[in-house]
């Protein structure tokens, strides 16, 4: 004997043939690259070598680009704005410009280990004189320290 309910219930559901819409996905993912690609913070780094000092503090700061890049060959320091050599007098006429022209007011120096610090305090002096925040770049540390100065550090 046959269970009656079995015959008398069909499906109205007929099963799907064709390809699924990616239209939706590929929009959600491009949007998600757009919110990545602006929400990150990014200094693009200059062609020139520059061996960042280590420290212990590490931040990420979402600010304009600008960099100061002091790089140090054979006893002389080199000043680059923006991966163009300057002068000292046309770097006071760069830093005017980013007062004046900047949102943020605010440059990174990212100076060789080997630049004198007289080299560096003269450019945060220059930054200071024109109103305009210098953020020193440096490496984070290898690992978390307490002390940020290693004096066994040569």
């Amino acid at each position: 004997m046959k269970n009656s309910f079995t015959h008398s219930f069909k499906s109205k559901l007929k099963p799907f043939g064709g390809r699924p819409d990616l239209t939706a996905m590929v929009d959600v993912l491009f949007l998600l690259l757009i919110f990545f690609m602006l929400g990150s913070s990014f200094v693009q780094v200059s062609g020139f070598k520059v061996d960042l000092p280590q420290v212990g503090a590490s931040t990420t700061l979402g600010i304009e680009k600008f960099v100061i890049t002091v790089a140090q060959a054979d006893k002389k320091s080199q000043i680059f704005f923006n991966e163009q050599e300057v002068t000292w007098e046309r770097l006071k006429q760069k830093l005017a410009e980013v007062r004046n022209n900047s949102a943020s007011g605010t440059v990174v120096i990212r100076a060789d280990r080997k630049t004198p610090f007289g080299v560096i305090a003269r450019v945060m002096a220059l930054a200071e004189k024109a109103n305009v925040t210098a953020i020193v770049a440096t490496m984070p540390a290898k690992e978390k320290k307490e002390a940020v100065f290693d004096p066994n550090e040569q």
